[in-house]
């Protein structure tokens, strides 16, 4: 059975850390960029299952990427989950419109980010994960 890729673009390198070994602990393999630079850099010899995207990066900033990958035809139909610290309404509009899959507020727990990925990669169940160190009350 082949495993499934994450993308986490941020340039948050602490929060990129922790979400790593989260996702890990969910049996996927997690590749990281720090900036949108070094995303397109991966995504011209890796296709990940998914995406996670943070919308606010020093200079291209999330949403701007996520039309330059809509664009492209190999990632246009890649799931994307744009993540953002801004609580605002409008930011997830922006988001969907632009083409995310999906939008989640940071911070979030290990829950949330399960319903959040269950949709578009195999994630295992919440009585497989209370062992773990990130398991949700």
């Amino acid at each position: 059975m082949t495993r499934c890729a994450v993308l986490v673009i941020d340039d948050e390198i602490p929060y990129t850390g922790v979400l790593r070994e989260i996702l890990a602990s969910y049996g996927l393999d997690v590749l990281v960029a720090y900036h949108s630079g070094q995303a397109l850099g991966l995504l011209d010899g890796v296709r990940p299952n998914l995406i996670m995207l943070d919308m606010m990066m020093p200079g291209m900033d999330g949403l701007t990427l996520l039309r330059r990958l809509r664009q492209q035809s190999a990632l246009k139909d890649t799931p994307v989950i744009m993540v953002s610290a801004n609580v605002v309404h409008t930011d997830r509009e922006a988001a969907l419109s632009a083409g995310a899959d999906a939008f989640l507020s940071k911070p979030f727990s290990a829950k949330e980010l399960r319903a959040a990925l269950r949709p578009f990669v195999d994630v295992p169940d919440t009585s497989e994960l209370e062992k773990g160190p990130y398991a949700s009350p």
